[in-house]
């Protein structure tokens, strides 16, 4: 469904729900481009170098790199009426913003920080520094990164495995995992049967699954394993600082910031409430896109999109059997982001603060708490299974978790707000992974254009990809094959 702009203005949008009054979606969102507001009765004709379908993070890096390289003869088609996709902010009346999507900075997650440097975007802590703790049968646990032959058997455990994920990983190649010694085999197991198969304790084998989940899906047993490499491999970092470097830093004014900073510069290139219906002729001369506001002819287009969003466009001719395999088969998970908000953070001192992971109810929470204490603010993240449960049994569920990892009070917030991308028809989640069979059969059509289509997005970057760094890469990329194709002719 596409969101009206007077639902977002109010606060009523189907995607989030606060539980207490004060809440408007930030007004930046309807960014003064377009109006765009109504589908045209009489269809308009437009004609372009380049159409971007997809005004993310991906779509919309794209755009900007084509236009620093001088090409002004651009759209971007976003079906929402907001730029940003899985990134967007809402204000908040005492802690100015909230980020309702994408949230970290990675230290080596150069990509994104040198595009918001671009606009004079900064940085601050991600969350408060502290351990991360693994909550297992009521009890919470520091991981230890060194464990020795007097360290309890799930962290030896737990050690052993990670240390196998680590050098397993070391062996994939980033360009073209299927070509991986072994690649077939490892993309024929799951990563759960792999994890079962190579742990020897319960709880060790808890922690890890916890560990990777959130990261690329809720269910491991219908990943493969070669898929689980293939991302560990693109993080730089490797599989030990899963959950150290990618937290390091949150930037001021949200994450949503560059995409609204690049929407300003290119102004009416952008058209919101424009969805895209059908992409017809990309092997001939240019290129054909029926949208919801009219016809589109463009020499190139980049489909910035999730795979299996871009299922919902139809093409003609139909893309080859690879390609559409990748769209058909391409797993996506939405983990449902919460936040609490308190006068303080009034469990400082009382209890050890960083990063949670509860086991029961799955949830993984953050303190993110500004360093001066002016207000308390935890972020979390429900597991997918919690998806058919109301906000209300969901906050029921979440307080029980706070007063157990922190302290009772924890459970009586000020404010509880939460956003759920299952109900958001025109991106339908916010990780992805991809099955058993599916990297090895049809992999080599990840960044492969069709035509004159060419595809962005996290899902395909060769480096920290389903993160925002990776759907900047990914958007600079498609630009630059483009550009390179302009100068061949």
């Amino acid at each position: 469904m596409i969101l009206s702009s007077s639902a977002l203005a109010e606060g009523n949008s189907p995607l989030f729900s606060s539980s207490a009054i004060g809440f408007q979606q930030i007004n930046s969102l309807k960014v003064n481009m377009s109006n765009t507001s109504e589908i045209v009765d009489q269809q308009q004709t437009t004609n372009v170098s380049v159409a971007i379908v997809g005004g993310g993070l991906a779509g919309m890096s794209a755009a900007w790199e084509l236009f620093n390289a001088g090409i002004r003869s651009l759209v971007v088609l976003e079906g929402n009426d907001y730029v940003g996709g899985r990134t967007f902010n809402r204000v908040h009346s005492k802690i100015n913003y909230l980020e309702m999507g994408g949230t970290w900075v990675g230290a080596t997650q150069t990509a994104v920080l040198e595009l918001a440097q671009q606009f004079g975007i900064q940085t601050k802590d991600g969350k408060v520094d502290g351990p991360t703790m693994y909550g297992y049968q009521n009890t919470w646990t520091v991981i230890e990164r060194l464990p020795d032959e007097h360290s309890s058997l799930a962290q030896q455990d737990f050690a052993q495995i990670s240390a196998k994920f680590e050098l397993l990983s070391q062996t994939v190649s980033v360009e073209a995992p299927w070509t991986t010694p072994n690649a077939i085999e490892l993309d024929h197991i799951t990563a759960g049967d792999w994890i079962a198969q190579n742990t020897t304790t319960a709880e060790a084998r808890t922690w890890i699954e916890s560990r990777i989940r959130h990261r690329i899906a809720g269910n491991l047993n219908q990943v493969s394993l070669l898929f689980l490499l293939y991302f560990i491999r693109t993080r730089d970092t490797g599989f030990y600082s899963f959950q150290w470097d990618e937290t390091a830093y949150r930037l001021i004014g949200g994450t949503h910031t560059i995409t609204l900073k690049i929407a300003e510069r290119l102004g009416d290139r952008v058209r919101l409430n424009n969805r895209v219906r059908r992409i017809t002729d990309y092997h001939s001369d240019g290129v054909c896109l029926t949208t919801d506001q009219g016809i589109i002819h463009a020499k190139y287009v980049i489909v910035a999109m999730m795979p299996k969003d871009a299922g919902k466009i139809h093409f003609n001719p139909p893309l080859p059997e690879h390609h559409q395999a990748l769209i058909d088969g391409w797993q996506q998970t939405s983990w449902i982001k919460f936040y609490t908000i308190y006068p303080r953070p009034l469990w400082w001192g009382k209890v050890e603060s960083g990063h949670f992971y509860c086991m029961e109810p799955q949830i993984e929470v953050f303190d993110a708490s500004p360093l001066d204490g002016s207000h308390g603010l935890l972020i979390g993240f429900f597991d997918p299974k919690y998806s058919y449960l109301d906000e209300t049994e969901r906050r029921s569920l979440a307080m029980e978790a706070l007063s157990k990892i922190f302290i009772a009070e924890a459970a009586h917030p000020d404010e509880y707000v939460e956003i759920d991308y299952n109900k958001q028809a025109w991106t339908g989640g916010c990780v992805a992974a991809l099955p058993p069979g599916l990297l090895t059969q049809s992999g080599h059509a990840l960044r492969e254009p069709v035509g004159r289509i060419y595809w962005a997005g996290t899902e395909r970057s060769m480096r920290w990809m389903n993160y925002m760094d990776g759907a900047v890469r990914s958007g600079q990329y498609a630009a630059q094959q483009i550009l390179s194709r302009m100068t061949l002719t």
